[in-house]
């Protein structure tokens, strides 16, 4: 066993290879007899993007259901195209699909139904209250969007989603017939319904949609085949971005890579206990695999979009995460303890769950609002004070592991204890120079879109708190008032100002910078928050209990090791 040890990484290496060939090139709809994988590649064009009907299927079904899949009548989960094919060709069983997601029961109680497990409800069970339903959005479309209580909100949520459902139904979204010669409009299926002889393209949607709906997948494929060719030749620039989003939805790289920043995590801490430098490296081999998948999907989305890595607050989260994860690695090549891969695992996994729990409102890659459509600002700013919020974030995330590594176990020595506090300081220091450039850099655009140059919007003040935090943090070290524990202490308490500072201005809904999308986020940002407090409640300690106490006295002199028996002695 011991001969094989050394081939541990190579074999995360090769295992991590196999899962993403088999998401790349493996068919993303096996075992269905319509060709579901072409027929999601048509390009179609909805709120100003062009992009793959995969994409639409898939953000509106998230948008109605919370989620990309629904479940059909025997409870397995089937693809988001199969649900919009079932819409769109006016298939009975497209009515019964249980995709509304209906939580609130007083509003259960104004459709006339009943809890059940996930919450899901068919379009057939609301239609015969949809007219009690709409009465009661009039009247509380009259009241201020402020004033609406939790009741009249997701009332006014759930016909929203019928309305969205609706349009799909109806044809009036998303476009799908493309310009004809001499022309720049996109059309919804049926505007041509006046013209003598129906478009190519026209023609290929009826057809493939009443081939669908009569069961037919031999001549669905061949009509959806026919088109995707005609469209090749007669629009070609519609087809590397639409493929490659296809494709990119299909792989998903991000939740791939949460796996894999997973999988690191439980390697570095098995390596904390057995088979030390073969986990540490396997886990290293895991990380730094999982970043070059993560540069890859950042740098697709970027050209997905055409814009640079930050334009909302989903595609922040993404960045955050990728620079915690490079800093990481630069920590876990300096220590050599897989400290540095645990960092890089625990905030890229982090950020990218943030991601995916705030990209519940549709299309992720969105049009820039006219204020934020330049891509040099996009570029500086946000690009540059957004590292200062990962440096921020990586910090506090150091300390939090500092803290809860000295306090609850054994693992923490002199010398590890003296680094770790070290580097805090270092990214501290970064974090400030960032933010603080950033910040200006922010305000010499908003002298350009808006004639001033601050005005104390919420957004402004929060990212003037956080430089000014950093501030406090280096001053603290360098008067000698934070040392190794203070230092981290206030790194955690970092972690909130940047926090309420990144999301909190999104969910006041006030200011000018108020163009994310957590109305949902607010238990999910206070419950971050009181764990940031309790960690410091619990590092306020005595040093004296904690329980790796006894081994600040000693160090290892050379390298720090994470085993308690072989940092004391």
């Amino acid at each position: 066993m011991k001969k094989l040890l050394p081939f541990l990484p190579l074999f995360f290496a090769v295992v991590c290879l196999l899962v993403l060939g088999r998401s790349l090139f493996s068919n993303p709809y096996p075992n269905q007899a319509f060709d579901f994988n072409s027929f999601s590649q048509i390009p179609v064009l909805h709120q100003g993007r062009i992009k793959p009907i995969d994409s639409f299927a898939r953000n509106n079904l998230k948008l109605i259901s919370d989620k990309q899949v629904y479940r059909d009548a025997d409870n397995k989960p089937q693809p988001a195209i199969q649900w919009l094919l079932d819409v769109t060709s006016a298939k009975p069983i497209g009515r019964e699909h249980k995709v509304f997601r209906i939580e609130h029961d007083d509003v259960l109680t104004l459709m006339g139904l009943e809890p059940r497990d996930g919450f899901r409800y068919s379009l057939n069970e609301l239609a015969p209250k949809y007219q009690d339903l709409l009465k009661q959005v009039m009247t509380i479309s009259q009241k201020p969007a402020p004033s609406r209580d939790l009741v009249e909100t997701k009332m006014m949520e759930l016909y929203s989603q019928l309305e969205t459902y609706r349009q799909i139904m109806n044809f009036e979204a998303p476009l799908v017939l493309p310009p004809l010669s001499g022309s720049n409009d996109w059309k919804p299926l049926g505007s041509e319904k006046s013209d003598i002889q129906l478009t190519p393209a026209a023609n290929a949607w009826y057809k493939s949609l009443k081939a669908y709906q009569n069961d037919d997948p031999v001549f669905f494929n061949t009509v959806v085949q026919e088109y995707l060719g005609n469209l090749k030749t007669a629009h070609p620039e519609l087809f590397p971005r639409s493929q490659m989003e296809q494709r990119f939805n299909a792989v998903q790289p991000f939740y791939l890579a949460m796996i894999l920043f997973v999988i690191a995590f439980l390697l570095s801490v098995f390596s904390w206990m057995f088979w030390a430098e073969p986990m540490r490296k396997s886990s290293l081999v895991v990380v730094v695999f999982t970043l070059a998948l993560f540069t890859v999907a950042l740098i697709v989305r970027m050209y997905l979009q055409g814009r640079p890595p930050v334009t909302n607050l989903y595609s922040s989260a993404i960045f955050v995460g990728w620079i915690c994860v490079i800093m990481g690695l630069g920590i876990e090549w300096y220590l050599k303890n897989g400290f540095g891969t645990v960092m890089s695992s625990i905030t890229g996994f982090s950020a990218l769950l943030v991601a995916q729990n705030i990209a519940g409102d549709g299309d992720t890659m969105e049009m820039m609002r006219a204020v934020l459509d330049t891509n040099f600002w996009l570029a500086t700013h946000v690009t540059t004070v957004t590292m200062g919020y990962s440096a921020s974030f990586l910090a506090g995330f150091m300390g939090l592991v500092l803290i809860l590594m000295g306090v609850l176990s054994k693992k923490l020595d002199r010398d590890l204890y003296t680094k770790i506090s070290a580097m805090i300081y270092g990214i501290v220091a970064f974090a400030t120079l960032f933010s603080f450039v950033g910040t200006v850099l922010g305000g010499i655009w908003a002298d350009q879109s808006w004639g001033r140059f601050w005005g104390w919007d919420p957004k402004e003040n929060g990212a003037l708190m956080i430089v000014i935090w950093n501030a406090v943090i280096l001053h603290a070290r360098w008067g000698g008032l934070a040392k190794r524990r203070g230092i981290a202490l206030l790194a955690i308490g970092g972690n909130i100002i940047t926090s309420w500072s990144w999301f909190g201005v999104n969910m006041l809904g006030v200011g000018l910078h108020s163009y994310g999308f957590t109305d949902g986020a607010f238990l999910g940002l206070g419950g971050f928050v009181l764990f940031n407090l309790m960690v410091i409640c619990l590092g306020s300690l005595p040093e004296e209990n904690w329980r790796s106490y006894p081994n600040f006295k000693t160090g290892n002199g050379k390298k720090i090791v994470l085993e308690p028996e072989k940092a004391v002695h």
